[in-house]
């Protein structure tokens, strides 16, 4: 079947599926072993006690949103005649949610708080606080002896609040190494120096955000360690400072009082209407909706055309800088272009110079302390 390749479980199997509208995909799915192991006894059984079927949200498929609903079935074990729940590798116990949708919540809190997040995919705000909670047990990165590029991130809790917990990942296998409650400098000091000099000593890279602490408590515990500015933050900044000039475009149109200019009012109004994915997602990405959005929103506001194809233009400097001095040639010209209408992101970028070109693709940290002596 095609939906098993769309819903790529491995080890289940499609009984049937539902496409029911306004609600999404639903499949029903069970696992394809027909044994199972007693955790009691840790002996395999064939022998099938009862069905147990309940819905779990998943992954949404071509923006349908998924629900499988789940055959967790129970057997009886032969040695100590008791019946145990069968385990599934994508859905923990007493879960409404698939293990994989988890992951994929902590990845887009990195940009926005639970409360949004919560609303994008349908899940409550107690949902995604248990999905941290259930990451951070499952965290499988306890080896740190071989830890040469560390990431250190943030998670919003809520908006607004400077509520964030802090997230560390190796950056070479992609694995979550510890959530912490807090992202103060004490907390991950008190990680840090947990993980004992050793490591310490080895790791040769660490990818931050634009947060001074962060940067002086590497330096502080891993003097030899380059500090690398995160791309994402990078971009961050300059989508937040577009989208500071899309609200202030907003409120000036707003603000007109000249009667005859009405109709003009209400039909620039009109372009910047949920107009804020077009300007900010990047451009190759758009749908083709977003495209034409974006083309009204050129042709009405000539600073808002101007700050995004310089923000293009930025985006492309990560993903097409060949060499160090190229990189850093293109991100001075930009500067000079720039400073204009992108005065905050321009500040930042001359703050974080080194470490911004330090992430750039294909340039490794030697090289580039090499180009600038």
């Amino acid at each position: 079947m095609i939906l098993d390749k769309f819903l790529n479980l491995k080890g289940t199997s499609i009984q049937g599926y539902l496409h029911l509208e306004n609600i999404g995909i639903v499949c029903q799915i069970e696992s394809k072993n027909q044994k199972a192991i007693c955790p009691r006894c840790g002996l395999e059984s064939d022998k099938l006690h009862q069905n147990h079927r309940h819905l779990v949200k998943d992954l949404p498929i071509s923006g349908q949103p998924v629900y499988l609903q789940v055959n967790r079935r129970q057997f009886k074990c032969g040695n100590c005649q008791k019946p145990f729940s069968e385990e599934l590798d994508f859905v923990a116990k007493k879960r409404t949610y698939t293990k994989r949708l988890a992951e994929n919540i902590l990845e887009q809190l990195k940009e926005g708080d639970i409360l949004n997040v919560s609303r994008r995919n349908d899940v409550t705000e107690e949902e995604i606080q248990r999905m941290i909670e259930d990451i951070a047990e499952e965290i499988t990165e306890t080896d740190l002896s071989k830890l040469k590029r560390l990431g250190i991130d943030e998670i919003a809790l809520v908006k607004g609040q400077k509520n964030y917990c802090a997230v560390l990942v190796n950056l070479d296998t992609g694995k979550l190494i510890a959530i912490l409650e807090k992202r103060t400098q004490e907390e991950l000091r008190e990680t840090l120096t947990g993980w004992g000099k050793e490591v310490l000593e080895q790791i040769e890279e660490v990818s931050i955000d634009l947060w001074l602490p962060y940067k002086n408590l590497v330096k502080e515990l891993m003097p030899s360690a380059e500090v690398v500015a995160d791309r994402f933050h990078v971009m961050k900044q300059i989508n937040q400072e577009l989208d500071e000039q899309r609200k202030a475009e907003k409120r000036a149109v707003e603000a007109q009082r000249n009667k005859k200019q009405k109709a003009e009012k209400e039909a620039k109004l009109e372009v910047l209407k949920r107009s804020k994915y077009s300007l900010l997602k990047n451009e190759k990405d758009l749908t083709e909706t977003q495209k034409i959005k974006l083309e009204a929103i050129k042709e009405n506001f000539p600073n808002l055309k101007k700050m995004q194809e310089l923000k293009e233009e930025f985006r492309k400097i990560y993903e097409t800088s060949e060499n160090p001095t190229e990189g850093m040639l293109s991100i001075s010209e930009w500067l000079a272009k720039s400073s204009s209408v992108f005065t905050k992101s321009c500040q930042t970028i001359r703050n974080w110079f080194g470490e911004i070109i330090r992430a750039l693709p294909n340039l490794s940290c030697k090289t580039i302390n090499n180009s600038c002596l």
